[in-house]
């Protein structure tokens, strides 16, 4: 999208998740964005004792975080990879680990149905945050869970939060939608955009409405979904 225009000049952007997107910051200013960070969530990594990972076929990953912990670790495996998402797999590929696959639709709900024709009777290993969902273990083959890192809440920034007006918060996870439901955030304030439909879906159990939500799953496409949307306001 060209960004020549100042779309969202006089618009302010709250981003919240656990890692400053620094790319996506840059795309919302360039569009004329005032943009503010203030996370919601803080990732803190298990020390836990690490799998045999010579047993597995695949190793699975479905976010950014886990990838980026799992590579802090510096393994060499060889087993192939999948991933969710394009970032996840960037995150990875950066670190020498070829991903192998990759679904159509960055969600796990769309994995599960993609990667068992590719992967067969595989044994897998799915690398997790603890508050991940159980739906990559519900596939038919052998699917082990190491957890590598623990979210947990940023409630002073959350109450921060609550007190913007005439902002777009954007939240990418239903830990940061929870973070902010916990201290009092209402909706009625504020504009939302959404980052997967897992996050969705917390928004509107907590009573909320999501304004933007693009179709990739990334951050970069959720600001081009909010400056298509300024263009019918």
């Amino acid at each position: 999208m060209s960004n020549s225009k100042k779309l969202l000049e006089g618009k302010t952007i709250v981003f919240t998740g656990s890692r400053k997107p620094v790319e996506a910051i840059s795309h919302a200013q360039s569009f004329g964005a005032i943009t503010k960070y203030v996370p919601l969530v803080e990732t803190i990594v298990r020390q836990s004792q690490k799998p045999d990972f010579t047993e597995y076929d695949w190793l699975i990953f479905t976010s950014r975080t886990s990838a980026e912990v799992f590579c802090s670790f510096n393994e060499t495996v060889s087993a192939k990879i999948a991933a969710v998402g394009n970032q996840t797999a960037a995150v990875l590929e950066r670190h020498g680990h070829q991903v192998e696959f990759i679904p159509k639709v960055f969600s796990a709900d769309q994995f599960i149905q993609e990667f068992p024709p590719v992967s067969g009777r595989a044994k897998c290993l799915f690398i997790k945050g603890q508050m991940a969902k159980n739906t990559i273990s519900t596939m038919s083959m052998q699917v082990d869970e190491w957890t590598v890192y623990d979210t947990a809440l940023n409630g002073e920034n959350a109450k921060t939060i609550t007190q913007f007006k005439d902002v777009i918060v954007l939240f990418a996870s239903p830990s940061a939608v929870k973070a902010y439901r916990q201290a009092g955030g209402n909706w009625s304030n504020i504009q939302v955009a959404a980052i997967g439909h897992v996050t969705k879906k917390a928004i509107t159990d907590n009573g909320g409405t999501v304004d933007f939500m693009p179709e990739r799953y990334t951050y970069i496409e959720v600001i081009n979904e909010i400056a298509k949307g300024s263009l019918f306001t």
